[in-house]
C-alpha cells in the first residue's frame, strides 16, 4: 500500500544568487484548488488506513481514557468586582464552557455553552469560546467564538439578565476592554474586505468602539496603527486600546504578530472618546515590552530590552512626553514572565529554573515579596482585579494535576477547591530535572517524565518535546494524555532549547534567525545524552514539534536522520522560505527573517526542512499532522513536506499525513484531542518496538 503521489511542477526562484527549485508550489494557490483539496483527502484517508491497523491501540486508548478523559480542565478567565469568570470542561463535556461564581464560592452560573449552537443546527463543526470579557457592572459578557478551530472569530455581547445576544462583528473580532462605566466596548477586528489566505489578510486591523445603546453598524473607529507618534509601527501590527477602572488613561498598545505590545502610547480616555487623544509615547519595540498596566496616573511596564530577564519600570502619565522611567522591580536572578494588577500591588510570575514562583510588588511599601505556595510546580494564569487585594492563579506540575489557588494580601496561597482533584493516583509518576550540556558547552534544561520503576537500561521508548521560538517558555504543566504514554512504558523529555524564553532574552535570540540551528542541535544533543545516560537507545527515540517547533523537528531529522526512529510534526512550519507570504507570515520576519535580506534569506534556507529533504535518504517513520482549518500554519506547509518525504516511501518507516477536518491550529474538542494522541502514541510505540 503506497501513499497518493503529488503532481510535480517545478518552479525555480533565483534568490541572492541561488536557485531554489520547488516542485510543489502549486499547493500554495489560494483559494484552495480542487486538486489540492482532493490530495489532502487522499492523504488523510491513507494515513487513517495505516494508523487504524497499528498494534496496541486498544491498550493506549484505555490509558488515555483513564488519564485524559477523566480530567477536569479549568482556568479562571477574569476576576470581576463580585465574581470569578472561568472556563471549565468536565469529564463528561467535549468543549470548554463559561461559568461564573462568587469570589467566596457558592452557586455557579452557566454563561455560555458553545455546544448549544451546534444542537440548534447552526454549525456541524465544533465551536470554541476563545475569549471572554465581563463588563465592570457585571451585566454584559463580551465573547469571541469560532468554529472548526478556524480562528475567524465572531464577537458577541451577551446581556445576562435578558439573555439578549448581539453579534458585533464576524471580522475576527476580539474584545479588548470595557469603558469603566460599562457603556461601551473596545474591540479589535479585521478591515472590511480582508481576504483569508492573502498575505495582507491582517493588514490595517484596528480597534473599534461599540456603544451599548447603539447598533453595531454604528460602531466607530477608535485606534489605528498609524495613530499617535511614529515609532516604526506599520500596517502589519495590531493596535488595541486597554482601559480599566483604576485609571482615567487609555493605553494604546500596538502588537507585533499578535504576541507582545511592540509599541505603547497613552492618552486621556475622555480625550480619546472626544476624538482628540493626543497620544504620548511610553515604550518602543527595542524595549521588548511584554506587559503594560495603567494605575492612576502611572503605567507599569514589564520589559526585557535592557534587562534580559525582565524589569518593571513605571512612567508618570502626566509627564509621559518627558520619557522619564523609574525601575520599581529591577532584574533579578530569574525570568519575570507576567504582571497582573490588584489593589495591593502587581502580582509577578517568575520562573525559577524549571518551576514557577509568584511575587507581589506592593504599592504601599515598594517591596517585592514572595507569595508562600503550598506546592512546588508551575504557576500560571494569574488573575486579579484592580479594586480587590490578592490574586487567583493555577498551579500544577508535569505529574500532578491542576489546582486553583488564591492569595490575599497576607501572601499565603490556599486551594480554592474550584478545580476537582484528579480521580486517579499519580504517585507512580516522577519528574527528573537536570541540565544537558550542548556541543558548545551551553547548559540546556530538561524535564524527564517517567514512572518510578523506569530502569536506565536503554530499552525505553523516549519522546523528546521541544519548541524554541518567540521567546516563549515551554511550560506545559499537567497533561493527562502524557501519563498515558508513560503508562505504556514510555519516557517523555521536555527540552527547553534555545529560541525559547526560559533563561531570558539572550536565550531567545540564541535560537533566532542565523542562530536558529542552536534550536534543533540542542535537541540532537539532548537525544544523544539520553542515550548515553541509559534512558533510551537510538532505535527508540522519537521527537515531536508543533507549529514553529516544526522547524526544530524537521531540521533535527534532516540533519541527523540516523538518530531518531520516529518524528511527529504537528501543524509545523517546514517551508520557512515561503512562510512570510502566508496570511500569518507578516511580522514573523522579526523571528525568522525575510528573503528580502541576503543574510536572513540564508538563515531561512538553513532552517527550511522542506528544502533539506534529500532523495534516497532513509528518514525516521514520520507522522505529519495538519488541521484543515488552520490559518496560522496553512496545510500546504505540511502537505509539501509530506509529498517530498514520500517520494522514497518505505512501509517500514512510513511518512503519513494526518488531516483533521474539525480543527485548525489547535484541537477543538476532548474527543479530537484524545484521537490525536492515540494516533501519535500508537505510531511512536509501533516504530520503537514497544507495541
Amino acid at each position: 500500500m503506497l501513499p497518493p503521489l503529488a503532481r510535480e511542477e517545478a518552479v525555480t526562484d533565483s534568490l541572492w544568487g541561488k536557485s531554489i527549485v520547488d516542485p510543489y508550489r502549486w499547493m500554495e494557490q489560494k483559494p484552495d484548488t480542487a486538486e489540492f483539496t482532493n490530495y489532502l483527502k487522499a492523504q488523510g484517508a491513507f494515513a487513517r488506513q495505516v494508523l487504524d491497523k497499528l498494534p496496541g491501540r486498544r491498550a493506549i486508548e484505555a490509558s488515555l481514557q483513564r488519564f485524559s478523559a477523566a480530567t477536569t480542565t479549568l482556568a479562571i478567565r477574569q476576576v470581576t468586582s463580585t465574581q470569578l469568570i472561568f472556563a471549565r470542561r468536565s469529564p463528561d463535556q467535549q468543549v470548554l464552557k463559561i461559568y461564573a461564581t462568587p469570589h467566596a464560592g457558592g452557586a455557579e452560573r452557566l454563561l455560555i455553552d458553545p455546544e448549544a449552537g451546534n444542537k440548534s443546527g447552526q454549525s456541524a463543526q465544533p465551536r470554541r469560546v476563545t475569549e471572554v470579557l465581563m463588563s465592570p457592572d457585571n451585566k454584559h459578557l463580551a465573547y469571541a467564538i469560532d468554529k472548526g478551530g478556524d480562528e475567524m472569530h465572531e464577537l458577541h455581547v451577551l446581556t445576562l439578565d435578558s439573555g439578549k445576544d448581539v453579534l458585533i462583528t464576524r471580522l475576527n473580532g476580539m474584545p479588548a476592554s470595557w469603558l469603566p462605566d460599562s457603556s461601551g466596548l473596545f474591540y479589535a477586528r479585521l478591515r472590511d474586505g480582508a481576504v483569508k489566505g492573502k498575505v495582507d489578510f491582517s493588514f490595517d486591523t484596528a480597534t473599534w468602539l461599540h456603544k451599548m445603546d447603539k447598533d453595531p453598524a454604528q460602531d466607530t473607529l477608535a485606534f489605528r496603527w498609524s495613530d499617535g507618534p511614529a515609532m516604526g509601527q506599520t500596517e502589519r501590527e495590531m493596535p488595541v486600546v486597554h482601559v480599566n477602572t483604576a485609571s482615567d488613561w487609555a493605553l494604546g498598545a500596538i502588537y507585533s504578530n499578535g504576541e507582545w505590545p511592540a509599541y505603547g502610547m497613552v492618552a486621556r480616555l475622555n480625550d480619546l472618546l472626544a476624538g482628540k487623544p493626543g497620544w504620548a509615547e511610553v515604550f518602543r519595540k527595542d524595549d521588548i515590552a511584554t506587559h503594560a498596566l495603567t494605575v492612576g496616573d502611572e503605567v507599569y511596564v514589564l520589559a526585557k530590552g535592557k534587562s534580559e530577564r525582565g524589569e518593571v519600570f513605571k512612567v508618570s502619565l502626566r509627564e509621559a512626553d518627558k520619557g522619564k522611567r523609574v525601575v520599581v522591580v529591577p532584574q533579578g536572578d530569574y525570568v519575570i514572565d507576567s504582571l497582573s494588577l490588584a489593589k495591593d500591588g502587581l502580582y509577578i510570575h517568575e520562573l525559577r529554573g524549571q518551576v514557577g514562583a509568584l511575587r507581589r510588588y506592593s504599592f504601599a511599601t515598594g517591596k517585592v515579596e514572595d507569595v508562600k505556595l503550598p506546592l512546588t510546580g508551575a504557576v500560571w494564569n494569574i488573575q486579579c482585579h484592580p479594586a480587590i487585594e490578592g490574586a487567583w492563579f493555577g498551579m500544577d506540575d508535569l505529574t500532578w494535576s491542576a489546582r486553583t489557588l488564591q492569595t490575599g494580601p497576607n501572601l499565603v496561597a490556599k486551594d480554592t477547591g474550584l478545580t476537582p482533584k484528579a480521580a486517579f493516583d499519580t504517585s507512580s509518576f516522577l519528574t527528573t530535572r537536570q541540565d544537558i550540556k550542548a556541543r558548545d558547552g551551553t547548559a540546556v534544561p530538561v524535564e524527564i517524565l517517567h514512572k518510578n520503576n523506569t530502569k536506565l537500561n536503554g530499552k525505553n521508548p523516549l519522546l523528546i518535546i521541544a519548541y524554541g521560538a518567540y521567546g516563549i517558555i515551554l511550560d506545559p504543566g499537567f497533561q493527562g494524555s502524557m501519563l498515558a504514554f508513560l503508562d505504556q512504558g514510555g519516557v517523555i523529555v521536555y527540552a527547553h532549547v534555545r529560541g525559547g524564553g526560559e533563561k531570558g532574552e539572550t536565550w531567545h535570540t540564541a535560537g533566532q534567525k542565523a542562530s536558529k540551528p542552536n534550536t534543533w542541535r540542542d535537541v540532537i544533543d539532548v537525544a544523544e545524552a539520553m542515550i548515553k545516560d541509559g534512558w533510551t537507545a537510538q532505535g527508540k527515540l522519537a521527537v515531536w514539534g508543533t507549529s514553529a517547533g516544526g522547524i526544530m523537528v524537521g531540521r533535527a531529522i534532516t540533519e541527523r536522520p540516523d538518530l531518531f526512529a520516529v518524528a511527529i510534526g504537528e501543524v509545523g512550519v517546514f517551508n520557512t522560505l515561503r512562510f512570510e507570504l502566508t496570511s500569518n507570515g507578516p511580522g514573523n520576519d522579526e523571528e525568522f527573517g525575510t528573503v528580502k535580506k541576503e543574510d536572513e534569506f540564508r538563515a531561512l534556507l538553513e532552517m527550511d526542512a522542506y528544502h533539506h529533504v534529500q532523495a534516497e535518504t532513509s528518514y525516521p517513520a514520520t507522522l505529519l499532522m495538519t488541521g484543515a482549518n488552520d490559518m496560522r500554519v496553512e496545510p500546504w506547509q505540511i502537505a509539501k513536506m509530506a509529498a517530498r518525504m514520500q517520494k522514497n516511501y518505505n512501509p517500514k518507516r512510513p511518512v503519513l499525513m494526518r488531516v483533521d477536518y474539525d480543527s485548525g491550529h489547535f484541537s477543538t474538542t476532548k474527543k479530537i484531542g484524545i484521537a490525536k494522541h492515540l494516533d501519535m502514541f500508537s505510531f511512536i510505540l509501533a516504530h520503537t518496538g514497544k507495541a
